[in-house]
């Protein structure tokens, strides 16, 4: 729910007159986070954004760690200046930026001939489908009869371009980096992966390589490229590259520990009268216990060493200026698991799985801290994002009431379903 600015407009200006901002053109709310309240601040020579924290947030961060990444990334030009914090550190006053559009790219003529050499094959080779606990080389494969009115069709170009959107459509739309916001599941993501090299595969028989072995790596990404309908996987990666490069600081915490504070914290809440529909839904997650359990431990064996972590990289925490992503909002960064901020890009992003699959192994590829069949542990990793949605989902709404506790609940609800339900 935004803000409304007629309640608090006295209260946010006494707020700027202490960051030294007193001749105010205009205060408008921006879009909300699920915690947090930001507003744009125009004066006649400058914009800014103050945002105003929400004290549920602080049981889940330390401001003195937040702040002192978020100082670090805007020292490193992968974040908007922070100019003045309040002394209770309820307010923070920043550099506005403002964000461009994102652009389609043409690809449905290029895409065309691709599929022209494919859809006249009596079989189509495609591998089993690949479980949630990891992804491997297509070692089975199985023959299976195309059918456009079938299976085959999500080959097509719908499913590995940007659904809901026609051919005409791809070749000029431009989106604003929020509207690249969705929901991927490991099972989603897996089921891409199988889809993709199915169709890298099949691609391979019909241009008859003698030397699959050597085709594969040395065309595959130019023959993704080619399909892919927006640059938005390549702007990712330059920044998940710019971002594990920078300083871990003195802050730390692996997965497992990051699930044991969250569920030490739930159980605490537990022993309290939180009602029937909190204490439903702690139910439905402790019934999961046993696969977080899978997948913390499958994350733990791939990781060499952490790295620096935003670890909530969705489209809204994220700005495009000058073909360049900037980061907000730090209140879970740390040094953590390489594949934390994979996950959240992989999950939160509206990408296709052509574009999937091109981030995952340009970002893994040579990456020090994993070992190098880290890719198996992508879809625990994403399980793993989901997990701790609906761990903090349930846990401000344990900090909340009313009809700000039902919103919770409402994500609790929505994030749920994103989860392997393993027994």
């Amino acid at each position: 729910m935004p803000p409304i600015i007629g309640l608090h407009k006295d209260a946010l200006l006494a707020v700027l007159a202490q960051a030294g901002l007193t001749d105010i053109s205009q205060i408008q709310p921006l879009a909300d986070g699920l915690s947090n309240h930001n507003y744009h601040i125009e004066t006649p020579t400058a914009h800014y954004v103050l945002r105003e924290n929400a004290d549920a947030a602080d049981s889940f961060c330390s401001r003195e760690q937040e702040l002192f990444y978020w100082r670090h990334l805007a020292k490193a030009k992968l974040a908007p200046e922070l100019l003045w914090v309040s002394g209770d550190q309820r307010y923070y006053l920043s550099e506005f930026i403002f964000a461009q559009s994102l652009p389609s790219l043409p690809i449905a003529s290029q895409f065309a001939p691709l599929m022209e050499d494919i859809e006249g094959r009596a079989n189509l080779l495609t591998e089993e489908p690949i479980a949630a606990s990891g992804i491997d080389r297509l070692d089975n494969l199985v023959s299976r009869e195309p059918s456009m009115a079938s299976g085959y069709q999500e080959l097509s170009l719908p499913n590995l371009s940007r659904p809901n959107l026609s051919s005409k459509e791809l070749s000029w739309k431009e989106l604003s980096w929020k509207e690249l916001e969705s929901q991927c599941s490991a099972t989603t993501f897996c089921q891409g992966e199988t889809h993709i090299e199915a169709w890298l595969q099949s691609h391979a028989d019909i241009k008859g390589a003698a030397d699959k072995l050597t085709w594969y790596p040395s065309e595959r990404f130019p023959l993704l490229e080619a399909i892919t309908p927006n640059c938005a996987h390549s702007l990712l990666l330059q920044l998940l590259q710019q971002l594990r490069e920078q300083a871990t600081g003195p802050y730390h915490i692996s997965i497992t520990e990051q699930w044991q504070e969250y569920h030490t914290q739930l159980l605490a809440f537990a022993a309290a009268d939180k009602g029937e529909a909190w204490q439903s839904r702690l139910a439905q997650l402790l019934s999961i216990q046993r696969p977080i359990h899978g997948w913390t431990a499958t994350l733990a064996d791939c990781l060499v060493k952490p790295q620096f972590c935003h670890r909530d990289l969705n489209p809204h925490n994220l700005l495009l200026k000058d073909n360049q992503l900037y980061c907000i909002d730090f209140e879970y960064t740390t040094a953590s698991h390489p594949l934390c901020e994979l996950a959240v890009v992989l999950a939160t992003h509206q990408l296709t799985p052509a574009q999937r699959h091109l981030l995952v192994r340009q970002y893994l590829a040579g990456h020090p801290g994993l070992t190098s069949d880290a890719i198996k542990a992508i879809p625990a990793a994403i399980e793993m994002y989901w997990v701790f949605a609906v761990y903090w989902a349930l846990l401000m709404a344990a900090h909340t009431h009313g009809e700000r506790q039902q919103e919770y609940f409402d994500w609790f609800d929505q994030f749920w379903p994103l989860i392997s339900h393993v027994s």
